[in-house]
């Protein structure tokens, strides 16, 4: 990683102090953050050393079913023979910066969006903002997309979809949240245990269960 000569920076706030309001609105360096797929392709390299794993590109496409969050620019789908894994897809976006006036022009924004099986079951996407107020330093960005990778490639992992909600659960924690009401955190983090254990559960209403073991020997 480090003959690749690529941005590193420290965070602008060590001591943890808060942004100032006028941070909230700039991007003093976007081409910094190109170190973001840089990543996604040392992961690729990395990954596809790996016994029964293989890659290919992936066309532009949609990275939501509504067209909300517009489509990846570039992508790879890494997938491994070993039984019960999940395909993981590294998509890439050139995203456009918004100006003060809402208009967009002048440089891009690289954007990485970690996702399994297929775009629309997304993992996380980084840098989730890339204005200065947001910015923690490259170590802290790259540390989050490697958890991120990490958790599809050791196992096991649990994704649950519902209508306007999501949930991860992996063995060292889990999330639930989203823009729709669902089911109780607690109650899904039991669930998604449970299908790891390849218990028959039944799932709330419209959801979608996305269960993923271990890419490694």
């Amino acid at each position: 990683w480090a003959e690749r000569d690529l941005p590193s920076w420290p965070s602008p706030r060590p001591a943890m102090d808060p942004p100032r309001d006028e941070e909230y609105s700039r991007v003093s360096d976007p081409a910094r953050y190109r170190i973001v797929h840089e990543r996604a392709r040392a992961w690729t390299e990395l990954l596809s050393e790996l016994p029964g794993v293989r890659s290919e590109s992936m066309p532009s496409a949609p990275l939501d079913a509504n067209g909300r969050l517009g489509s990846f620019d570039r992508g790879t789908r890494l997938t491994s023979d070993r039984e019960g894994t999940l395909p993981l897809l590294l998509l890439e976006r050139d995203a456009a910066i918004t100006d003060h006036a809402g208009s967009d022009g002048g440089p891009t924004l690289a954007v990485l969006h970690l996702a399994v099986a297929e775009p629309t079951v997304e993992l996380a996407f980084h840098p989730d903002c890339g204005c200065d107020a947001c910015d923690w330093g490259s170590a802290d960005l790259l540390e989050a997309i490697d958890e991120a990778v990490r958790h599809v490639v050791a196992g096991p992992l649990v994704i649950l979809e519902g209508p306007r909600w999501q949930a991860q659960w992996h063995p060292d924690g889990g999330s639930s949240g989203g823009a729709g009401r669902g089911p109780d955190h607690d109650r899904v983090m039991e669930l998604c245990r449970r299908l790891t254990e390849g218990e028959d559960v039944r799932l709330p209403r419209r959801t979608r269960a996305f269960v993923g073991s271990s890419w490694l020997p």
